[in-house]
């Protein structure tokens, strides 16, 4: 590993565009949006395909032993591509949060 692959962020930046591209063919951000159409959703459907979402997150990370920075770095990458992809502010904050959970679950143990 170069100097500049410790600093550059590409494969993270790369990996949440991915994420959020496959998050919204299963669940487009237009659904989440209209009041409406987001009772229609289901609680464990989202669930589900926000672990889905996270899991792949969580093969990368231990493939790739990502430290606290690149792991804060991808989560924030993340956290711009939803907002990118007109996701509600609230569902946002929860996905985001969900994906630092998964990515620091097994870090204190």
């Amino acid at each position: 590993m170069g100097i500049m692959e410790i600093f550059s962020h590409t494969k993270e930046k790369s990996l949440a565009q991915s994420l959020v591209i496959q998050l919204a063919k299963d669940l487009p951000p237009a659904l989440m949006t209209a009041e409406k159409n987001r009772k229609v959703l289901s609680v464990n459907k989202i669930t589900r395909l926000l672990e889905k979402t996270y899991a792949l997150a969580y093969k990368y990370h231990q493939e790739n032993k990502l430290g606290m920075i690149k792991r804060a770095i991808l989560a924030n990458f993340f956290k711009w591509e939803l907002k990118n992809a007109n996701y509600p502010e609230d569902f946002v904050n929860v996905a985001t949060e969900g994906l630092i959970m998964e990515l620091t679950k097994n870090v204190t143990k």
